[in-house]
């Protein structure tokens, strides 16, 4: 018996750029950081190509598993194909495809395996969105490394949903005041990182926020200090909109990205909190992620209220 899937993953980003970055093993082994996979035989650098092979070593549900996979068809940049030739599964094909939409580029994973351990229950429920949660996470680190990874995208009126990503999204908006006097206080607030400040944060750089600062936040998340290395990612201005987003850097206890946007309708004022979340990919955080998510919760409530 076997199971089969496929994940589809649309990006701005070159067919051409796509496809080759998909082959490149170092983007391969950084994508799978957090189960420890290196490549120890065959090709283990630079790009595999056609006939080719590499040997996978990497942790998965606390085991060390090693597979050998052989590139068995390549046609660039539509398609090629990997399958297992020595290793845990019965049976092992990954079928990488890329076709183009207008000027969006879509790559579709199909994978069939056959697990000599897993039912096919088991498969279903276990193996298989196991499987397809470490696909997203490696298309979203290729996608970052092309510079067109999903964000929070605070300009945007409407955030579009990415069923592919490898993240826990959040969108929360909440009514903060009516009138030009509060749209200029809010606006001129959440620039000066005052929704952080005023939920109990600590920023090491309290200044009017830019684009490209690297900087410091610190919180106490139960009784327990705890420092949020950032990189501000986008900030907007304008006349009805103005906030920013900022990404996290190695060392923060989470992955991802988050939003603090001020918007006005008519003279209704807004504040809309988005955020991507996953678990960082170092203990002991990976470890603690879900008690950060609760602690994300709370401090969201807190957020809401900063501007008021």
């Amino acid at each position: 018996m076997v199971s089969s899937f496929s994940l589809v993953t649309r990006t701005t980003a070159p067919i051409e750029e796509l496809f080759d970055i998909s082959l490149s093993i170092h983007e391969h082994v950084a994508s799978m950081d957090q189960s420890r996979e290196r490549a120890i035989g065959g090709v283990t650098e630079g790009a595999i190509t056609l006939g080719e092979s590499v040997t996978w070593r990497a942790r998965h549900f606390g085991i060390w598993f090693t597979m050998t996979s052989l590139i068995t068809c390549l046609d660039r940049p539509e398609r090629f194909v990997d399958e297992q030739v020595r290793g845990p599964f019965r049976s092992f094909r990954h079928e990488h495809s890329f076709t183009r939409e207008g000027e969006t580029s879509v790559m579709v994973d199909s994978l069939t395996i056959g697990s000599p351990v897993f039912g096919k229950l088991a498969e279903r429920l276990v193996l298989v969105p196991y499987l397809r949660r470490l696909i997203r996470q490696r298309n979203h680190h290729l996608l970052a490394a092309l510079n067109a990874a999903p964000g929070t995208e605070p300009q945007s009126f409407i955030w579009p949903v990415d069923e592919t990503s490898a993240f826990r999204r959040s969108e929360t908006t909440a009514l903060i005041g009516h009138g030009v006097e509060t749209w200029e206080r809010a606006s001129r607030d959440v620039l000066q990182w005052k929704v952080k400040t005023r939920s109990g944060f600590t920023v090491d750089d309290p200044q009017r926020v830019s684009p490209a600062t690297r900087l410091t936040i610190t919180a106490r998340v139960f009784g327990i200090i705890v420092r949020e290395p950032v990189h501000v990612a986008t900030v907007i201005e304008t006349a009805s909109r103005v906030g920013f987003s900022y990404r996290t850097l190695p060392g923060h206890p989470v992955s991802g990205e988050e939003a603090f946007i001020v918007h006005r309708d008519g003279d209704d004022v807004f504040l809309t909190i988005r955020s991507l979340t996953a678990p960082a990919s170092k203990q002991p955080w990976r470890a603690l992620y879900p008690f950060l998510r609760i602690a994300q919760i709370v401090a969201l409530r807190r957020y809401l209220r900063a501007l008021h």
